[in-house]
């Protein structure tokens, strides 16, 4: 069976990553028939029974034999097709990226695929417009988070995959003018750049048949790592309970590096009847909780290695369910909570400001209701899943009647 259109992840499925499946399945509802080009395989079990809506394969390039004579004489082709010097070889055409996109190549052409969709412009951007190259077909990119903002992104290497593709998605202003930045406002690669949100599954995050928890509960969702700011969360769980007197409870929802960390921090703030580390759970999980919830917290922060959140997909998913959003203003996350309107903004790094916050909203429900129906409306107008991947489609659509990209 042919594939027109490849999407090509790093490893897939991931349990973080749920915007992907999602936008896969959006996609097919749509009539597309996508294949996935996963690099590698993922060692962890993902339980979303979402997967199983998805009708795509999934291959690993991984499974497929490139030897290194191949790999040889690729980068020197490569090297000449693209104009890369010598010094720079290294950069641009490291030898395990050139294996991965030869293993892509021999995938796409055995399935027709004629355009590569990479999300993220990092590992998997980066053999997309190889493997696009050798194929002689167009790619593009969804550029993130980490992928442009970590300490460790190399600038001109960045630069050089973003004019290359065919266009570059971005999920949200605050991206996408840094990225118009870093290229030069007169860089013509600026007008293939496209800020579209991620969207949200208005079907299965709803805001009907909403039983909230008793007492009410602060639901916070994300990987258990430096940007999403989840040890501010407990310090302003700490002084909600012990200086507020709030009666509340608060459920972290995510698995991650800092798990044990933010443990000893409940114990030590002697919260451990208040806030509960439940890790990471099934997307359809996921939604029950927030539909028990009083409030979405997510205290996000700029990690020290530069690495910051762009569009958080709980406060996505939160606001669909009709439930006030208490966050940061950090990067995107003022497209999504509008301070005052369907929830309230503190300034990153700041427990006792998120802690007044929560317990504002905390003992005013009418206000909690007010936010909640006015973030409902906001995730109708402008996170609406199959309105947004609508768009994307269009996009590949173009690109792939285009015919293959100039030498």
């Amino acid at each position: 069976m042919t594939h027109a259109l490849a999407y090509v992840a790093k490893v897939f499925p991931r349990a973080s990553e749920t915007f992907v499946i999602n936008e896969l399945r959006a996609l097919e509802e749509l009539g597309e028939q996508p294949v996935v080009f996963s690099l590698h395989h993922n060692p962890s079990a993902v339980t979303h029974a979402i997967l199983k809506e998805l009708k795509a394969p999934v291959l690993y390039a991984d499974d497929v034999e490139v030897d290194d004579r191949s790999v040889r004489r690729a980068v020197e082709g490569l090297a000449g097709d693209l104009g890369i010097p010598g010094e720079d070889r290294g950069v641009f055409l490291p030898r395990k990226y050139v294996r991965l996109a030869l293993a892509l190549q021999v995938l796409a052409e055995r399935h027709g695929v004629r355009h590569l969709h990479a999300h993220f412009a990092s590992r998997s951007g980066h053999v997309a417009a190889l493997a696009a190259t050798l194929a002689g077909i167009g790619y593009s990119i969804t550029a993130h988070a980490k992928d442009i903002y970590h300490q460790d992104v190399d600038r001109e290497l960045l630069k050089w995959k973003l004019r290359r593709a065919r266009f570059v998605v971005t999920v949200t202003d605050f991206n996408h003018r840094h990225l118009v930045d870093l290229l030069g406002r007169a860089d013509p690669a600026t007008r293939t750049l496209v800020r579209l949100y991620n969207g949200v599954d208005l079907d299965r995050f709803r805001a009907t048949d909403r039983t909230l928890a008793t007492p009410p509960l602060v639901v916070s969702i994300g990987r258990l790592v430096e940007k999403k700011g989840f040890g501010i969360l407990v310090d302003a769980c700490a002084i909600l309970h012990h200086e507020h007197r709030a009666d509340f409870r608060c459920e972290i929802i995510g698995g991650g590096e800092l798990e044990k960390s933010l443990r000893e921090r409940v114990r030590e703030h002697g919260l451990e009847r208040i806030v509960l580390l439940s890790g990471s759970l099934a997307t359809e999980a996921v939604a029950e909780r927030l539909r028990a919830s009083s409030i979405v917290a997510l205290p996000c922060i700029v990690a020290a290695d530069g690495n910051v959140d762009a569009l958080p997909t709980a406060l996505l998913e939160g606001m669909a369910c009709g439930v006030p959003l208490v966050s940061t203003r950090l990067s995107g996350i003022p497209e999504i909570v509008i301070d005052g309107d369907n929830g309230l903004l503190v300034e990153p790094d700041h427990a006792r400001g998120m802690a007044d916050a929560l317990a504002a909203l905390l003992s005013d429900p009418a206000r909690r209701s007010a936010m909640g129906a006015a973030g409902r409306k906001r995730a109708e107008t402008l996170f609406d899943l199959r309105r947004n991947v609508g768009a994307l489609r269009e996009m590949f659509r173009e690109s792939m009647a285009a015919g293959q990209p100039a030498a």
